[in-house]
């Protein structure tokens, strides 16, 4: 990918957050998800990644980006992301990831990973 195609994106993105609540963007297909599971990759890392490494990230990747503002400071946190279509499996791939929740854009909601049953 060129650096003014990687710079676009990124304004993409940017845009998207300063008008969005939350949003999930395929980054290779230039559209919005608005169905199905997300669920964040853990990249590693110290502390919140930037919007330049998740964007890599999710091109190496899935090609999902995600924001969501924090409703404490207002900041707009960047993850990215994989797509579901089962909850069982996005559940999994949370729990190997260690994150704590699954959004599910059916119902515009997120669903707290539970603990796996031994």
């Amino acid at each position: 990918m060129s650096d003014r195609t990687f710079t676009l994106l990124l304004d993409r993105l940017r845009s998207i957050a300063s008008r969005k609540q939350r949003f999930s963007y395929d980054v290779r297909g230039n559209s919005y998800v608005t169905s199905d599971l997300v669920v964040a990759y853990t990249i590693p890392g110290e502390g919140t990644p930037d919007l330049e490494t998740v964007l890599q990230h999710a091109l190496d990747h899935d090609a999902v980006v995600s924001g969501h503002r924090d409703p404490v400071d207002g900041q707009v946190r960047y993850s990215s992301c994989r797509l579901f279509t089962d909850l069982h499996n996005a559940m999994v791939f949370a729990r190997a990831q260690g994150q704590g929740s699954v959004y599910n854009w059916n119902r515009w909601s997120e669903v707290k990973v539970s603990e796996p049953v031994v």
